[in-house]
C-alpha cells in the first residue's frame, strides 16, 4: 500500500506541475484511489507499457488554463526535452542537414478529416439557379459545397487563392462570376487579379449586413 500511495502522490505531482489548481487532478486522485489494488497494479503496468498515458481535462473557457510557459517549466523539471535540431532533406538539391536553431518536437494527435469534397461532388443540370439571399448556385445548378474544415486544410497547404475564388468569385459574388465565366469565354483562361478590380461583393455578406441593421445593429460588413 505504501507504494500505491507514493505512485498517486506522484501522479498528482506531475499532474500540478502541468496545471496548478485543476479539478481535473482532484478528480485523477478519486479515481486512483477508488480502484482496487489489482486494477491499480494494472494500471501502474499500462502506464509502463505506453498502453496509457496520464491525461488531463481542460474545459474551454474555463480556469484555470493551460499556459506554454508553465508547460515548458514542467518539462524542465521532468527532465523532458522538448526542443531538438532537427534533421531536414533538401527537397530540391537532396542535401540533409540538421537545422541551427533547436524547435519544439511534441506528439499531437491527427485525425482525418472525413469530410471530403471528392464524396460530395455532382454534375449540376444548368447554371441559372442562383439562391436570392446567399447568391449562391441552389437546386439543379448545385454541384458541390465546401466546409470550413475543408477551408482550413486549403488554409494550412497556402492554396489561398483557391480559398479565395470558393469563396468568393463562386461562393456568391455574381458580379465577379460572371466576368469570370466571360473571361474564359472570350480568353479561354482567367486571371483572379483582373477579377478582383470589381468592387463587390459576397451577396451573403450583404444580406447579413442588411438583417443586422433591420436589427438596428451597424456593422462593418
Amino acid at each position: 500500500m505504501g507504494n500505491r500511495k507514493a505512485a498517486t502522490e506522484e501522479i498528482v505531482r506531475c499532474l500540478e506541475l502541468l496545471l496548478p489548481g485543476s479539478e481535473s487532478i482532484k478528480l485523477t486522485r478519486q479515481r486512483l484511489e477508488a480502484l482496487s489494488d489489482k486494477a491499480f497494479a494494472e494500471y501502474m503496468r499500462q502506464l509502463r507499457d505506453g498502453e496509457q498515458c496520464l491525461s488531463l481535462q481542460v474545459p474551454n473557457l474555463s480556469n484555470p488554463k493551460l499556459e506554454i510557459e508553465t508547460l515548458l517549466r514542467a518539462a524542465e523539471k521532468l527532465m523532458v526535452p522538448v526542443f531538438e535540431r532537427i534533421w531536414v532533406t533538401d527537397q530540391i538539391t537532396g542535401e540533409t542537414y540538421q537545422t541551427p536553431k533547436a524547435y519544439p518536437v511534441v506528439d499531437l494527435p491527427v485525425r482525418r478529416q472525413q469530410q471530403m469534397l471528392i464524396k460530395k461532388i455532382s454534375i449540376p443540370e444548368d447554371n441559372r439557379h442562383v439562391d436570392d439571399l446567399t447568391g449562391q448556385p441552389s437546386g439543379p445548378s448545385a454541384s458541390s459545397s465546401i466546409s470550413f474544415p475543408e477551408l482550413q486544410v486549403l488554409s494550412s497547404q497556402g492554396l489561398d487563392r483557391s480559398i479565395e475564388e470558393m469563396i468568393k468569385f463562386r461562393g456568391g459574388d455574381t458580379k465577379a462570376f460572371e466576368m469570370m465565366n466571360r473571361q474564359a469565354i472570350q480568353n479561354g483562361t482567367v486571371s483572379q487579379d483582373a477579377i478582383k478590380q470589381t468592387p463587390t461583393k459576397v451577396r451573403s455578406t450583404e444580406t447579413l449586413n442588411a438583417l443586422l441593421k433591420s436589427m438596428h445593429l451597424d456593422n462593418t460588413l
